[in-house]
């Protein structure tokens, strides 16, 4: 029984659309990203490290669930923030799980699961949420002179993207004011709910819209970042990479704000910290070198995210740890932190506080899988050890990622045998996924 003294504070940092190689400890040289760096160096830093859908929504739903969301029924974005078809269904969720538990549980940033009463976070287990719920918001209030009156006043009806991206700041269930760049209202948010829940262990979700697009940062910011500074990446325009990095950097000095007011609270010493992207970085603005892919791709660049974790007198200062692990398992470990039982709860990741801690050396996962089609198409992934398999339209392509990172060699006409046995293996899982949600 872990009483409340033991149960330790979990914070869940997650960046949007945020590039493999975008950090500096991850090898970035033309974004300094010094808090974000200093966090990963003073814990456990993961090089294999998978979210669980190559794109924002179904990878949210799988982290707030703990569940792999084909198995709701999960299988693409919301498009239309008002369908009450589309989004999350009511079910238990990493907040509510925690509430069980005795934890007050704050979210902030993007939501993106649904906008019905049902689908509200204070409805999915949330005490306290500020800010929007679909799945982005522009980063100046609508009237800023930036956007020279396009949307307010209004001029004409918005499209889906800019319905999903001029939703109302929220705090709860009320529409709130706010002056600044989002990002910085955003850690303003976070330190003060922060300050607000220190009697009891909480739970924070800090949601971070950046650095999706669109692509806005403060004029000061981006000036920090010349363009013909940046790296030079194929496909990306200097100008872009230039306000993408002044995003990461509006970030991190956010984030920074965040980790020094833990440490003014005196809360440092028993606050487990998460940190992670929710897919892969955008092709047009982001560096997933080594990886193949990116942003709504099954190859690496898609799916594998940079991810940390800071767990105070557990874990080793600057260890790095290879073997795979996924965002499923920061909802299973963080409960069982909490004194809760993962797999009673149903969870599909796994509790890998041993493996965090080094008390055990062996690889949490000996198989992952994914299903990666916007529909029930038997399309997906499953990763063996080093071999990963995916599956598309009757195709099958297969690498052994330690020797061939980039997936440049497609190893299936080589060992057949591997990828009908790797290929039975992902349909045995996929068999039981559920109809779309939006029937």
């Amino acid at each position: 029984m872990i009483t409340a003294a033991q149960k330790p504070n979990i914070i869940v940092i997650m960046a949007d659309d945020l590039g493999y190689n975008d950090l500096g400890v991850y090898g970035c040289k033309d974004i300094p990203t010094p808090h974000l760096d200093k966090l990963a160096k003073e814990g456990v830093r993961f090089t294999s490290a998978y979210v669980t859908w190559p794109m924002c929504g179904p990878s949210r739903a799988g982290f707030l669930t703990g569940k792999h969301q084909s198995k709701f029924g999960y299988y693409k974005n919301v498009s239309a923030p008002f369908d009450p078809q589309q989004g999350l269904p009511k079910m238990e969720t990493i907040a509510s799980l925690l509430q069980k538990q005795g934890y007050v549980t704050g979210g902030v940033g993007k939501w993106h699961m649904g906008t019905t009463n049902d689908q509200h976070p204070n409805a999915m287990g949330f005490d306290d949420w500020f800010d929007f719920l679909g799945g982005g918001l522009m980063y100046f209030p609508l009237d800023h002179p930036s956007y020279k009156g396009r949307f307010s006043p209004m001029k004409k009806p918005l499209n889906h993207k800019y319905l999903q991206h001029t939703l109302p700041v929220i705090h709860n269930r009320k529409p709130v004011q706010w002056e600044q760049y989002l990002t910085r209202e955003l850690t303003d948010a976070g330190i003060r709910f922060l300050v607000e829940n220190t009697e009891k262990p909480f739970f924070l979700f800090m949601s971070y819209n950046a650095p999706h697009l669109d692509l806005e940062a403060p004029q000061q910011t981006i000036a920090k970042f010349p363009p013909k500074k940046m790296s030079k990446l194929p496909g990306v325009s200097p100008k872009s990479r230039s306000i993408y990095g002044a995003m990461v950097y509006e970030m991190d000095q956010g984030i920074g704000k965040l980790l020094a007011k833990v440490d003014a609270l005196g809360l440092s010493d028993n606050t487990v910290i998460w940190f992670l992207s929710d897919n892969g970085g955008m092709r047009k603005t982001s560096d997933n070198r080594p990886l193949r892919g990116a942003k709504g791709s099954s190859y690496e660049g898609g799916i594998r995210v940079p991810m940390f974790v800071k767990w105070p007198g557990k874990t080793a200062s600057g260890k790095v740890l290879t073997d795979a692990i996924t965002s499923l398992d920061i909802g299973a470990t963080s409960l069982a932190m909490a004194g809760g039982q993962p797999q009673q709860a149903g969870l599909h990741g796994k509790d890998i506080r041993s493996y965090l801690t080094q008390e055990s050396t062996q690889a949490p996962h000996q198989t992952l899988y994914w299903h990666t089609a916007r529909n029930m198409d038997p399309e997906g992934v499953i990763r063996e050890g080093d071999f990963k398999l995916i599956i598309r339209n009757n195709r099958v392509e297969l690498y052994h990622l330690k020797d061939d990172l980039g997936e440049k060699h497609n190893l299936a006409a080589k060992y057949p045998e591997k990828v009908q046995s790797m290929k039975a293996r992902w349909l045995e899982w996929d068999n039981d996924k559920k109809p779309p949600l939006d029937r």
